[in-house]
């Protein structure tokens, strides 16, 4: 790519063609656990390049608002959540879910009050999330993933930090070639990989077109079958990755800002969760990485409230050098964890114009000229809003497969993927 575009698809402000798209889908903002129940705490975020609070009035119903105080630019974060909204601990000033100001107790006219406002976004909570549209005009349905309607016994969703630009983690997410090697172990074979991914590591890979993005779909010779991965990928960045075996796991990579990136897993099954999944997942091995909840302070200064990967920049990701050799090719513990340290270690943006790519790499190159292709114009902006008016282009999902079927179109076919 050029650099004016990565820019184009990296930059994710107010105004910018990326950050257009963003503003036209749901995203993921905060689990409901984070705002527990009437009046908790309020909490700090950021999406988008803005700095927000989200919070739960008295009534029950979440509300996510600018950071700072109308009056004197006050953080809300210091404010006490009241039953109609929340109060800033500088001059008392209530502020509403709508961004409304009720209250000024230095001034009992409430005409000046009504002229008062900061701004705020529409939100839905479901899945045991709250979703945010920061778009202008009437939102979307919210994406009909296969997971939103599950009971919560068959579904989870996780949340933690990267410290870099989203497209480095949906990049990471769709090659399908670095897996048998980042993330080879001494094992023939994981939960989520049959032991064909690592018996060949050179796929044949193919990309067939979605109604908003792309099928990735590999082919790995299993004896005298072929092991096939379907892959799916949504834009603006939702995935949906395969699995030898239950649960599935699907992605989000929601921009914190330019530098930063939110990253979102949403696990679930066909039946209820089992406890050995837990015992994974509370390990960090895989999605999510091991993490601790705290306020964060971001490269960008701001400070947000999330999960912070315990293996992370600070400390080189806890890597064991004595662990590489020829069955670990990091040295570092957890699949996420192995991730980060590549992508984040590309920079926060990284140069792509740089870059040197193979025939492996298909379907990145895919990617962004997806992406390029939504984002040319206000017209081609608007051609995929209507596309995701009501959340069906969200209802996919993944495929791990063997098959004799060797050819790519003929397999799709057989498993009504298209």
């Amino acid at each position: 790519m050029t650099k004016e575009e990565n820019e184009r698809l990296c930059r994710v402000g107010r105004g910018t063609p990326a950050g257009e798209l963003f503003r036209s889908v749901w995203l993921p903002a905060v689990r409901s656990s984070q705002i527990p129940e009437p009046r908790s705490a309020p909490v700090r975020l950021k999406l988008l390049g803005e700095e927000l609070v989200a919070f739960r009035d008295g009534s029950g119903k979440p509300g996510i608002v600018q950071a700072k105080c109308a009056h004197r630019r006050a953080p809300l974060f210091f404010g006490r959540v009241e039953e109609r909204g929340l109060r800033c601990s500088y001059h008392g000033w209530v502020f509403d879910r709508d961004g409304q100001c009720i209250d000024i107790p230095s001034v009992p006219n409430k005409d000046v009050w009504n002229k008062m406002q900061i701004r705020s976004y529409r939100v839905e909570e479901k899945a045991d999330i709250v979703w945010i549209f920061m778009g202008e005009g009437e939102p979307p349905a919210l994406p009909k993933f296969p997971w939103i309607d599950l009971p919560q016994s068959r579904r989870i969703a996780s949340v933690w930090l990267q410290e870099a630009n989203w497209l480095q983690g949906v990049e990471g997410e769709i090659d399908t070639a670095h897996i048998a090697v980042l993330h080879k172990t001494n094992k023939s074979a994981t939960r989520a990989h049959r032991h064909y991914t690592f018996k060949d590591p050179s796929p044949v890979l193919s990309a067939h077109d979605t109604k908003i993005g792309f099928m990735s779909v590999a082919r790995r010779n299993a004896d005298d079958k072929y092991y096939w991965r379907v892959t799916q990928w949504m834009a603006p960045m939702f995935s949906f990755v395969p699995s030898a075996d239950w649960p599935i796991g699907g992605r989000a990579w929601v921009p914190v800002d330019d530098y930063n990136t939110y990253t979102w897993d949403f696990t679930y099954s066909a039946s209820d969760l089992q406890p050995e999944f837990f015992d994974v997942f509370k390990r960090g091995a895989a999605f999510p990485p091991e993490i601790a909840y705290q306020p964060v302070k971001l490269n960008t200064g701001a400070i947000v409230d999330t999960w912070r990967p315990v293996r992370n920049r600070d400390n080189d990701y806890l890597v064991d050098r004595s662990l590489q050799g020829a069955s670990h090719t990091t040295g570092i513990l957890g699949i996420n964890d192995q991730d980060r340290a590549v992508q984040e270690g590309m920079d926060p943006i990284t140069d792509r114009s740089e870059e040197r790519l193979v025939a492996s790499d298909r379907t990145v190159v895919e990617a962004r000229r997806r992406l390029l292709a939504i984002i040319e114009s206000q017209e081609t902006i608007q051609r995929f809003r209507d596309l995701v008016r009501d959340g069906t282009a969200y209802a996919v999902e993944p495929l791990d497969v063997v098959s004799p079927t060797a050819d790519a179109a003929a397999f799709l076919a057989e498993a009504r993927l298209v």
